[in-house]
């Protein structure tokens, strides 16, 4: 089974092929277009890389992870969610890590590529995903960092 982990930065999963343009991942690529063939991948996550990307090339991106998935092949993507931070602002959530900091990312770190480009929403989210062509798209609760702010999506080429 071929398993894609795009944007992986320093965060390898145990097998998944991990790939980024910084650190040293099993295959050192760009999110945009990457180096692998039609129908290549049984899965492909991207786990808090969406939000780093402008909006105005997603629609491309998700077209390109779709093209790289076989029929059948699922996409995973975590990410903060914008409707979980809006809830948590009318609520007066003072902790900017699950609030302003996920709208926009951490101003401490030093690579410029790491501040966040967009917030997505679950309903623009899983729209863009059935755009491109996805099916039985889904929201569920992430894995990894911050349930309270983050979500994860799921959706699978036909």
């Amino acid at each position: 089974m071929i398993r894609l982990n795009v944007g992986s930065g320093d965060k390898y999963i145990p097998g998944f092929t991990n790939c980024d343009r910084h650190g040293e991942p099993d295959v050192n690529c760009d999110a945009f277009p990457l180096p692998f063939s039609t129908d290549y991948a049984h899965e492909l996550w991207a786990i808090h890389l969406l939000e780093h990307l402008p909006r105005r090339d997603a629609s491309a991106t998700l077209t390109e992870w779709f093209r790289v998935l076989r029929p059948g092949g699922k996409l995973v993507l975590e990410l903060p969610c914008l409707d979980k931070i809006a809830r948590l602002i009318v609520n007066g959530e003072k902790n900017i890590r699950l609030t302003v900091m996920g709208i926009f990312g951490d101003p401490r770190d030093t690579k410029p590529d790491m501040m966040h480009q967009w917030c997505w929403s679950e309903d623009e989210l899983t729209e863009a995903l059935s755009s491109v062509g996805f099916i039985g798209v889904t929201v569920k609760e992430p894995i990894f960092h911050i349930a309270a702010r983050d979500m994860r999506i799921e959706g699978y080429k036909p």
